[in-house]
């Protein structure tokens, strides 16, 4: 089933749920689409849990992502849960490596897909009933026919632990590999003609979704693996490593016409912005950037912090003094009142016995 028409259905029935696969402004109705931003350039993501996601590179659309000592982690904890991420980057024909333990359960869909603004779109699904397969798809111009889906075996099983998937897209023909072996060919030709041939810029999507929640539709549910059970939550999919090759290079993408065709795309040329962003070095530890200060520079800090240290220093000294004076002050003060509350209390006992003081009574 088409990853873009599951979304679809999902999120006509359930209008809490962000859909997956959708496009913002689709080239084939409007020449007003902003460019695709390019990635321009090839990079590896290793996860684990230290790892973040740069906003700059990739979004989440829907959920929270988890990070654990296997991968990034995307779970449904709850009904409606689809945590996604999306690239900011599109490629221009290129190859997609992404090593994946999918998840486990009926309704469980696990997904990496490719897609573009014109709903040209490229899947590996992974149902988690079937933990023993993996389906591949593609889809062309949105059109979500059915009878596309190739079925392949997973040695040692999908859901029980990581495995290769790897999309190899040219403009001649697509190529679905597990583990090093090619599974599944698309020609160009194919594809009605190339018609319905995946051809436009894309970016990566990745994620999770309850295929069999009840408020799907039949269809859905029943190609999911049936219903979803949401009392053995939770259901988790994982991505250990993500390699993405653009075969293209430039700053960005852009539509030259309405057809959609791969001969009407334009590569802008220009310094890739994400590219940039990947390559930027990783920040020096401090130590570093100490050593590389010039002597004037050292010699200025050290200046300043002397300098504040003086402060820091001179109004502590004076905030010692002035609460030494203000403790003297209150010294005196009580005992001001001391002697005086002790000279009016002698003075009172001098009067009590010049009145005779305490007489006992007789007979007592």
């Amino acid at each position: 089933m088409s990853f873009l028409l599951r979304f679809g259905l999902l999120a006509a029935a359930i209008s809490s749920v962000t859909a997956q696969t959708w496009t913002a402004c689709n080239p084939l109705n409007t020449t007003d689409c902003p460019a695709n931003p390019a990635l321009g350039d090839q990079h590896t993501w290793t996860f684990n849990e230290t790892s973040t996601l740069n906003n700059k590179v990739w979004k989440i659309t829907a959920g929270d992502i988890g990070f654990g000592k296997e991968g990034a982690e995307f779970t449904i904890l709850e009904r409606l849960d689809s945590p996604t991420i999306q690239s900011e980057f599109y490629i221009f024909f290129g190859v997609v490596e992404s090593h994946v333990k999918a998840a486990t359960g009926g309704g469980v869909v696990s997904s990496v897909v490719l897609q573009s603004d014109d709903l040209d779109e490229i899947d590996w699904e992974w149902i988690g009933s079937d933990g023993g397969r993996v389906q591949s798809n593609y889809y062309g111009k949105g059109n979500a026919t059915y009878g596309r889906a190739g079925f392949h075996d997973v040695e040692g099983g999908a859901t029980d632990g990581f495995h290769n998937y790897t999309t190899h897209w040219t403009k001649e023909k697509l190529e679905w590999w597990i583990d090093g072996k090619l599974v599944r060919t698309l020609n160009y030709e194919d594809a009605v003609g190339g018609k319905n041939y995946p051809q436009t810029p894309c970016n990566v999507r990745i994620g999770i979704w309850p295929g069999g929640d009840p408020k799907n539709p039949q269809g859905t549910i029943d190609w999911a693996g049936g219903p979803i059970n949401y009392d053995t939550v939770p259901y988790t999919m994982t991505l250990k490593q993500l390699r993405v090759q653009d075969f293209s290079s430039g700053k960005e993408y852009r539509y030259g016409d309405m057809s959609g065709s791969w001969q009407s795309i334009e590569i802008v040329k220009g310094n890739s912005t994400v590219k940039e962003e990947l390559n930027k070095p990783p920040p020096k530890p401090l130590s570093q950037r100490w050593k590389e200060l010039p002597n004037g520079a050292k010699i200025a800090i050290y200046c300043v912090i002397a300098g504040v240290c003086a402060s820091a220093l001179g109004l502590i000294t004076f905030c010692c003094i002035k609460q030494r004076r203000l403790g003297r002050k209150e010294y005196s003060a009580e005992a001001t009142k001391y002697d005086s509350e002790r000279t009016e209390m002698l003075n009172w006992q001098t009067e009590w016995r010049k009145k005779g003081g305490y007489q006992p009574v007789s007979g007592a």
